[in-house]
């Protein structure tokens, strides 16, 4: 994809002295751009409104004084971002320092009590539907993330006909599994592995949200799903918002079925056998 520097220029009112390949986004190019004082990240894409969600979802975020990196100019192919420095952090204390971080993401909630979020939000390259009026935790779960997921995944040819069907009756029962009185609306990153959290030696830096107000747990689900934390993680997180008896046992399968319903329809039918694995753990 050639970039046109012009408004981005305009946009910085500095000179970008150089621009270069950082990696191939799941929708476009992402390079490091250069001027005379400053380093910017830049996401590019082809026209759509990804990018303008994804900046909108970085300023509500920071909004909470949650760090996440500044915008500084958006269109429907690019967004321009500051650039986070990495530094190498110890990992207990890495850990620790994303605990205080999402406890503080998770205390925030909203007036109405309810699940999803204002607007519709993206992951990866799918858009992420949400509702302003929904206030059963396990209905939004089935109706507005695991369901459309297994849909996409099916309309790819990833998922069985048979699987899509196991899906559609575990999802008529999630209030079988699920004690909804002990949850409250938490604002979730919604796609939190390694890559998606930065650290230096002052803090740690969200990147890439997939947010809407959820169940806190089904973050730290995603959590254990591709091991982004330890022990000293849950430990100190657990101080401040205790894991509630269910978690391990019966929420950490279910909750795992949207990020692995999510790899699928992105990579393909490697990640059927642990999809199978957790649906024979709820016996479905």
């Amino acid at each position: 994809m050639q970039v046109d520097i012009r408004p981005i220029q305009s946009a910085l009112n500095e000179e970008i002295i150089s621009i270069d390949l950082l990696t191939q986004g799941q929708i476009g190019p992402i390079y490091t751009l250069q001027t005379t004082d400053s380093k910017y990240l830049l996401k590019t894409s082809d026209p759509s409104e990804r990018l303008i969600t994804e900046a909108r979802m970085l300023k509500d975020i920071k909004k909470y004084e949650i760090s996440v990196p500044a915008v500084h100019a958006v269109s429907d192919s690019y967004l321009l971002m500051e650039y986070i420095q990495e530094e190498r952090v110890d990992v207990k204390k890495s850990e620790v320092m994303a605990a205080d971080l999402l406890s503080r993401l998770h205390r925030v909630t909203n007036e109405s009590r309810m699940y999803g979020y204002w607007y519709d939000t993206t992951i990866g390259p799918f858009e992420q539907l949400n509702e302003q009026t929904q206030y059963n935790w396990t209905l939004f779960l089935g109706q507005m993330r695991i369901m459309p997921m297994a849909r996409i995944a099916y309309d790819k040819g990833y998922l069985p006909k048979e699987v899509v069907a196991r899906f559609e009756g575990l999802c008529r029962d999630l209030y079988k599994y699920i004690d909804m009185g002990t949850i409250t609306p938490s604002l979730l990153h919604g796609d939190l592995w390694s890559g998606n959290i930065l650290f230096n030696i002052r803090e740690a830096v969200l990147i890439d949200p997939a947010i809407y107000f959820g169940d806190r747990e089904m973050e730290l689900a995603f959590i254990l799903l591709f091991d982004t934390f330890g022990e000293t993680f849950f430990e100190h997180y657990a101080e401040v918002h205790p894991l509630s008896r269910e978690f391990h046992e019966t929420k950490v399968p279910i909750y795992q079925l949207y990020p692995l319903l999510v790899h699928v329809a992105i990579y393909g039918k490697s990640y059927l056998p642990a999809l199978e694995k957790r649906l024979k753990q709820l016996k479905v």
